[in-house]
């Protein structure tokens, strides 16, 4: 007596397709943990209808905080206000010798923050002969 052999039944499977889902997945991940935001400094900005385009490598960010602590860049370190404009200066350069399209500040002021401070900021960006500069804000209605 003969017998029909069954049709083999997909046991087995696929690694090549598996591979390529699994690496576009870990791609997507690593990309997006690499592009977040990361500021040292923990910040509530105000809100606006409206909001200046994100930092580019020749600006300064100068973050005022609750407690009316300055900040430069991603440095944990306060820094006392009477330096900032030495401070601005040594970042940026000689005023002399700026580029003025490289010439700009971004203030991140905590929401909370005494407008006090943030205008005793501003005062020494343009002591120190800053040319432009933007508060930093949220997109969104203010509370």
């Amino acid at each position: 007596m003969k017998f029909r052999k069954k049709q083999e039944s997909f046991n087995k499977i696929e690694l090549a397709p598996l591979i390529d889902v699994i690496s576009f997945i870990v791609i997507y991940f690593l990309m997006n943990a690499t592009l977040e935001k990361n500021t040292a400094l923990k910040v509530e900005l105000p809100r606006s209808s409206s909001v200046a385009k994100e930092k580019q490598k020749d600006e300064l960010i100068i973050t005022v905080d609750k407690q009316g602590k300055i900040f430069l860049d991603q440095s944990t370190d306060a820094v006392a206000l009477d330096s900032l404009t030495d401070r601005i200066n040594g970042f940026l350069g000689p005023e002399k010798e700026r580029d003025p399209k490289k010439n700009k500040v971004i203030i991140r002021g905590d929401g909370g923050a005494s407008y006090q401070v943030v205008v005793k900021v501003i005062d020494a960006v343009n002591a120190a002969g800053v040319s432009r500069f933007n508060l930093a804000m949220v997109k969104g209605t203010s509370k």
